[in-house]
């Protein structure tokens, strides 16, 4: 049902004249995923924190408003830390995010919504004040070691990287002393992640995102892959629909190899203030950045064939992608329309979509979602100490119809009215100028000016949606800079 809907808003648009689309179409791919730092995103009962009810109460904004079609949570599960990345409970709630009822009923919700919902999975390590964690020091303190210990990576001598727990027993703990790593070779420590996995598909989530998955094993790629590729035949033998996406914060080497494991992960290389995005718009270089993406999602699919591409601008751990284009709106949008159209699944993480801001500390990156109302308001994460006032809020997003929020909002409206963007690998085209990205799904074309100026496009060409930019002239398309066309070729 779905699919023809989409085929008719499409054929719709077309019989008016191929401008831009009337209606708002309905995905038939989940492909565009909203990241939550829950603590800082709806606060529902007036603590001045996130919590799971707020994610409920703003569902309507994520998928309607915005046209998301999923969500990824960062950690929910009990937690001494405001992140939540030491996780003391694989099976529960945070009590400061919520009820196990409140997470069933979002899981609930967002099914009788056809979202998908995918959940931060922290399995390189856990809390120091995790149940397992604690009888491995007991064993290893009584010189008992029958099952914990082998869980984690405990020695009487300190190495680089250990932290000392007592006399004459440390424990390796890469990322802080709490935060102890599992020993992801021992066979009961998988069979408790497989567990967890089970238990949270029992509860109905679409899947996983990874967490520093390029650490399970420090760098040794193969053990790496070996691992999660067991990892995901599980996951997929309990529901081979699930989507699962991991953080490999590397370079293209390094993670084009790991999709052998048979998941996806972020592109990193695309990513951040000086990755192949910014760069590329700053040196109006479309054409050399759709070769990119189009070489990139073909290695993609030489280690495995149904391979998808995860892209993202930026994320909780860099800084807002607002002052990657800092005061150039233009700019800012050029970036949403490019990354937003590429093949995949795209990332936007929350406040985006609004220009928000952050940088810094990490506390930073992980501000109060600014809604432009007190209700909702949460308190930014303490220790948090940006000073530079955020001006901008969701409800003045919303009422500026040239605002970011509302590009957003048009970009991926386009993505779901063409869902063979999500679907094909993409194909780059060369047009008349270094600066036009062009990149070919099926039987549409994704164009992007990079440049400030108006841009002519000559050949056997039709435009199919001009919602984001461009114009027939004289028997080419001519488009303004730092705008988008979506092209057919001419019958």
């Amino acid at each position: 049902m779905i699919k023809h809907f989409v085929k008719l808003s499409i054929l719709l648009t077309l019989l008016i004249g191929c401008a831009s689309p009337t209606t708002k179409a309905i995905p038939e791919e989940n492909s565009v995923f909203y990241e939550i730092f829950v603590a800082s995103f709806y606060d529902s009962d007036g603590d001045g924190r996130g919590d799971l009810q707020g994610v409920i109460e703003k569902l309507d904004y994520v998928q309607h408003d915005l046209g998301a079609t999923g969500i990824w949570l960062m950690p929910i599960h009990p937690s001494r830390s405001y992140h939540k990345y030491d996780v003391m409970d694989y099976k529960d709630i945070d009590p400061a995010y919520g009820t196990m009822a409140d997470m069933e009923a979002l899981i609930k919700e967002m099914e009788d919504r056809n979202m998908d919902l995918i959940i931060d999975l922290v399995i390189n390590h856990s809390s120091n004040e995790h149940p397992w964690f604690l009888e491995a020091v007991e064993e290893f303190k009584n010189d008992a070691c029958i099952k914990y210990c082998d869980y984690y990576t405990l020695s009487k001598t300190a190495e680089p990287g250990y932290h000392l727990k007592y006399k004459d027993l440390y424990y390796a703990g890469n990322f802080a002393d709490t935060m102890p790593e599992l020993n992801l070779s021992n066979p009961e420590v998988k069979k408790e992640i497989f567990d967890i996995v089970k238990f949270w598909v029992d509860k109905g989530v679409s899947g996983f995102r990874l967490d520093a998955t390029t650490h399970y094993f420090e760098d040794n790629s193969e053990q790496n892959i070996n691992f999660i590729k067991e990892f995901s035949d599980y996951a997929y033998s309990l529901d081979p629909d699930l989507y699962i996406v991991g953080e490999a914060w590397k370079n293209s080497s390094i993670i084009l190899p790991m999709y052998a494991s048979n998941i996806s992960f972020f592109n990193f290389d695309v990513a951040q203030n000086k990755g192949q995005l910014v760069r590329s718009i700053n040196n109006q270089k479309g054409h050399s950045l759709a070769n990119y993406i189009m070489n990139y999602n073909e290695q993609i699919r030489a280690y495995n064939p149904n391979g998808k591409d995860a892209i993202f601008f930026s994320n909780h751990d860099q800084g807002r992608s607002a002052s990657y284009f800092a005061n150039q709106i233009e700019k800012q949008k050029l970036a949403a329309s490019t990354y937003l159209l590429m093949p995949g699944n795209v990332f936007i993480y929350y406040g985006e979509e609004i220009g928000m801001i952050g940088s810094g500390r990490d506390e930073n990156k992980r501000l109060a979602m600014p809604w432009g109302e007190a209700k909702g308001m949460t308190l930014d994460p303490q220790n948090s100490d940006y000073e530079k006032e955020l001006e901008m809020d969701v409800k003045s997003e919303q009422a500026n119809k040239d605002s970011l929020f509302n590009h957003y909002q048009k970009v991926i409206n386009t993505r779901h009215t063409f869902p063979s963007i999500s679907r094909e690998q993409g194909i780059s085209v060369k047009l008349d100028d270094e600066a036009l990205f062009a990149m070919q799904f099926d039987d549409i074309i994704v164009v992007h000016n990079f440049s400030s100026e108006r841009l002519t496009i000559t050949g056997d060409y039709h435009i199919e949606d001009n919602s984001l930019g461009g114009k027939a002239r004289n028997g080419s398309i001519e488009l303004d800079g730092y705008q988008t066309v979506i092209l057919s070729k001419s019958k």
